[in-house]
């Protein structure tokens, strides 16, 4: 019995016009440093299908068909490439081997139910379609099909597929260039983050043919805030915000995605489904969505306005502080995620870092006090000096610049610059009279399908509370960036009225002084924490419990253990605390994933 595998070019996805009173569409507009410029189809044109040509195509020899056993997965090379050969149910299917947002291999991942998850993230695709299925990430994955002959496998598959291991799905594009009413669009996203892109993205993919325009403060086109964060982009003092960009302009172009940039919503009239922005402009909309975001906090002391002192938001931001903190003296105020990652950077960049934070240990609330002092030690060995338990009581200047940084109890910590990471809060104030529902803490309230009370006006992303299904329903503020993705894809859904409900996984991640530390589950209000594994060599797995349920899994060392986790939680099955010492540990040292198809606890 031979196997082979050919490139399968996905269907055209069926189009939808419920949502296309007119059928016009603008010219794109992106607009930088205030100035709008007008960007036609037709400048851009779509690039032929590669996967058409058949001089691109390679075929090979890859292994025996009783080579795998049924739920196994192989890496296979085809000379020019790999693929992932997948065997489950008795069926072959084969898809690209990386995983197309930090280029994972897939191998290590977790196969169960029709879908492989990523081993490092925690993005799931199909392995029949190769689709997405869970994020973070933009792309899937390339589908080859299988055809059995003989007892040999081959592969047929397409050299540009198996060299750029990612598909974008077909999407749709407006149904016609004329002009438009430049003042009014059928949908309008607030926000170019994660959630407002997969929003976008996902219109076009279900076939939607109408007016999209995405408007943001930003000076930039959407862009991986992960790696603005985590300083994956800082290789050189020339880093540009190109380099992050989630989609290059040519993609908006392309499927006549609009974004207006340098744009500030001030207010939305509901009522008459109209946007007022910050300089009198108004635009009116059919469906909303609202994925703002959050803004940093800033310090409440004397001398915060003074030079070199840092909110880090932008790419600029980002390459400031690196430039001037090299060599220098730096103050992190705040242990949060974003003051340890730059800590983290800055340690064998700077002279010294310092950082200040409130409580007795980094990271107790998240991770726990035994691992918040694990990963507080790690610091302290690579030269980071915790002050701890104290706060900012003020900020010395000389000669108009930072000098010093003086804190409540009493001590003087010299510095150049200082960084600010106490956290941050919903960018909802323009909403204030808008008869949105927004809790006490500035939070949009949206159902399991990203709606919010008023018809038509959708949120997602960091500045909502959902209902999280992982947690009976509890409504949650997840500012995950995995979850900011699936928010958009769910508002975008249910703009079409499909009717949707939001049940992924919360999923993060996070890397230190080259440890990676990931992360999936909810487990605020957890009452106990059970360790599996070395803390002092930081090869461990954490489980959050709350009463007698395990709530959420951390790990560093022990992949891909929290995307096992994240796929029995998806699946709706329970694990007890009295699992963790042998169903769960057990699976992750034999890779014996069996109980996953399960029932019940």
């Amino acid at each position: 019995v031979e196997v082979k595998i050919e490139v399968v070019i996905p269907e055209k996805e069926r189009s939808k016009e419920e949502m296309s009173p007119n059928g016009k569409a603008s010219p794109l507009i992106y607009k930088v440093n205030g100035t709008a410029r007008h960007y036609h189809l037709e400048e851009h044109p779509v690039a032929s299908n590669p996967y058409h040509n058949p001089k691109d195509m390679v075929e090979a020899s890859v292994c025996h068909v009783k080579d795998l056993e049924n739920g196994q997965m192989r890496e296979v090379d085809l000379g020019c490439g790999k693929a992932l050969l997948i065997k489950e149910s008795g069926e072959f299917h084969a898809v690209g081997h990386k995983c197309p947002h930090y280029g994972a291999p897939l191998v290590k991942g977790v196969l169960s139910k029709g879908r492989v998850r990523c081993p490092w993230h925690g993005a799931c695709f199909n392995i029949g379609t190769g689709d997405i299925e869970d994020f973070p990430g933009l792309d899937s994955l390339p589908r080859f099909q299988v055809k059995i002959e003989k007892e040999k496998v081959y592969i047929r598959a397409s050299k540009q597929a198996l060299q750029t291991q990612r598909r974008t799905k077909m999407m749709a594009k407006c149904i016609s260039l004329s002009n438009y009413n430049l003042s009014s669009t059928n949908v309008l996203i607030i926000g170019a983050g994660a959630a407002g892109l997969v929003c976008a993205e996902t219109l076009r993919q279900e076939g939607f043919s109408d007016r999209i325009v995405m408007c943001t403060m930003d000076r930039h086109l959407p862009y991986d805030r992960p790696k603005l964060k985590k300083w994956l982009f800082l290789q050189s003092m020339d880093s540009h915000p190109e380099q992050i960009a989630l989609r290059p302009k040519e993609f908006f172009c392309t499927y006549d995605i609009e974004v207006l940039t340098e744009m500030q919503v001030a207010a939305v009239d509901v009522k008459s489904k109209i946007a007022v922005f910050k300089d009198g402009f108004k635009m009116e909309y059919n469906k909303l969505l609202i994925a703002t975001g959050n803004m940093p906090k800033t310090l409440s002391c004397k001398g915060r306005e003074i030079e070199n002192v840092f909110n880090i938001r932008t790419p600029e931001d980002a390459n400031r502080v690196v430039k001037l903190a090299t060599s220098k003296n730096v103050v992190i105020v705040g242990a949060s995620f974003l003051g340890m990652e730059v800590a983290a950077y800055l340690a064998e960049r700077a002279h010294s870092v310092s950082l200040v934070e409130l409580e007795h240990v980094p990271f107790k609330k998240f991770f726990g006090e035994r691992v918040g002092r694990a990963v507080m030690k790690m610091f302290e060995n690579n030269r980071v000096k915790f002050y701890m338990q104290t706060e900012v009581s003020e900020l010395r200047e000389q000669e108009g610049k930072l000098k010093e940084v003086v804190l409540k109890s009493g001590k003087v910590l010299r510095a150049d610059v200082c960084v600010v990471g106490v956290g941050a809060v919903p960018a909802t104030g323009f909403l204030k009279q808008s008869g949105i529902n927004i809790d006490s803490k500035g939070f949009i309230m949206v159902n399991k399908m990203m709606q919010t009370n008023i018809p038509g006006v959708f949120a997602a992303g960091d500045a909502v509370t959902f209902p999280l299904a992982l947690r009976n329903n509890k409504k949650v503020n997840v500012p995950h960036w995995q979850m900011a993705h699936m928010h958009g894809r769910i508002a975008a859904l249910n703009m079409l009225a499909h009717g949707t409900e939001i049940s992924t996984v919360p999923y993060l991640w996070t890397a230190m002084f080259g440890k990676s530390i990931r992360y999936a589950g909810h487990g605020e209000g957890f009452d106990d924490v059970v360790i599996q594994g070395d803390l002092d060599e930081l090869k461990f797995v954490a489980f959050y419990t709350k009463s007698d349920e395990v709530v959420a899994v951390a790990s560093i060392n022990c992949d891909p253990i929290v995307s096992k986790v994240a796929e029995v939680l998806a699946a709706g099955r329970t694990i007890r605390k009295r699992d963790v010492d042998t169903v769960i540990f057990l699976s992750f040292r034999t890779g014996d994933m069996s109980w996953l198809t399960g029932k019940g606890s």
